[in-house]
């Protein structure tokens, strides 16, 4: 019999990519938000020659503008920038070339804009203009439909450079050893908002406040150092999220959600682990959506490949026990939404090929609250008193998990 996490478990633990991780962690855990210039209205028009966008300003930004290809997809990088424009300012069938706009923090300190496309396109013009007498300060940007390698070229020359890592040990924080750390990842966030609410706020929004009143729960037992991939509507990156886990030692990952679907009549909360097999259709559908997230907020979408031979290292060290506590917390989560009144979907545990979930030594869940798209859910996860049933289960299986020794 052997017990679980660092002095639980005892089992070894591999410290991949963890520098970087620290250092993407402090970032956001050191970010504030001072004033920002603010987009106050974004318009297109198509003219014969090209398709105009423009986005008002408070005052004049800078910006950077680079393509990404498989999807097409300009983006515009500003300083901190809110936006005061609703979700999708172009309407569902788009402008021109321009298929959507998404817009939203980025990371601290950094907003974006992300043009989708529907097709490759060149940038003619992109420019600002000063504030007038009558008129606010402009971004401009002229685009014409393009040829695929020239598109392609472009995005290539284009492509910011990745930031330098800092150096070995900069970053290194200890670990408190006499608890156990859990990390929680509050889904989607900044340029990324998740699922839709049918009247109230996006998941990116929801999820936040359930994982801030989560935290809050787990560090009042006294009993757990709990580590944020974000504690502020800001995006994080799919891999750093795993990352930051990691680096922090974490023995316990739960990644927070709420869903959105077409039929309005499911409802109740369920959990995922980790499987490259989906045991079902609409598992495999929500972990694509899901594993999405980095081409939404305009990032090439990486996948968790890496190097072959780390890869095989991982498996072979901790991936099945790994595998092991992911599919217990599960099953403790879901005795404890029963335990207190939290309703759950049918099969409420389930199993795909989620990103986030793919950290190979840091047991991992995904947990869905609820359903936006349904009436009751929504009103439930709007309110705190709605959502803390949910957040009472959670921290009761947290408890249960380190609790019992594994089989």
């Amino acid at each position: 019999m052997i017990g679980i996490g660092k002095k639980w478990r005892g089992r070894f633990r591999l410290r991949l990519f963890a520098v970087f991780a620290a250092a993407a962690a402090g970032a956001l855990a050191a970010a504030a938000h001072g004033d920002a210039a603010t987009a106050t209205a974004l318009r297109a028009w198509q003219h014969p020659t090209h398709t105009r966008l423009t986005l008002e300003l408070s005052e004049p930004v800078d910006f950077t503008v680079f393509a990404l290809v498989n999807p097409d997809r300009l983006v515009i990088d500003f300083p901190a920038l809110e936006f005061d424009l609703p979700d999708d300012p172009l309407g569902p069938d788009g402008v021109g070339v321009i298929a959507a706009v998404r817009h939203g923090r980025f990371k601290p300190g950094a907003s974006r804009m992300v043009l989708d496309l529907n097709g490759p396109a060149a940038v003619e013009r992109a420019f600002l203009l000063p504030p007038g007498e009558d008129r606010p300060a402009r971004f401009v940007i002229d685009l014409a439909e393009s040829d695929r390698a020239a598109f392609t070229a472009f995005a290539r020359a284009s492509r910011p450079a990745a930031p330098a890592a800092p150096p070995p040990g900069a970053v290194d924080e200890p670990v408190a050893a006499d608890r156990p750390t859990v990390a929680i990842d509050p889904g989607h966030g900044g340029i990324d908002p998740g699922a839709p609410g049918r009247e109230g706020p996006s998941e990116k929004a929801v999820a936040l406040r359930a994982a801030l009143e989560l935290r809050e729960q787990l560090e009042a037992t006294g009993r757990y150092r709990v580590v944020m991939t974000r504690d502020r509507d800001v995006f994080v990156a799919l891999r750093e999220r795993v990352a930051i886990a990691r680096a922090a030692d974490a023995d316990l990952f739960l990644s927070i959600h709420v869903d959105s679907i077409a039929d309005s009549r499911l409802s109740g909360s369920h959990v995922y682990t980790l499987s490259e097999k989906a045991s079902d259709a609409e598992a495999a559908a929500l972990a694509a959506k899901e594993n999405k997230s980095d081409i939404i907020a305009g990032l090439d979408g990486a996948d968790f490949s890496g190097d072959e031979d780390t890869i095989h290292i991982l498996i072979d060290l901790s991936q099945r026990q790994t595998d092991e506590d992911s599919g217990r917390i599960a099953d403790l989560m879901v005795e404890a939404f029963a335990r207190h009144g939290v309703r759950s979907i049918r099969r409420p545990h389930r199993q795909a090929g989620f990103a986030v979930l793919k950290a190979p030594d840091v047991p991992s869940l995904l947990i869905e609250l609820g359903f936006l798209s349904n009436r009751e859910d929504e009103e439930r996860l709007r309110t705190r008193e709605g959502r803390a049933p949910a957040i009472r289960a959670i921290v009761d299986a947290v408890e249960r998990y380190f609790a019992a020794p594994a089989e």
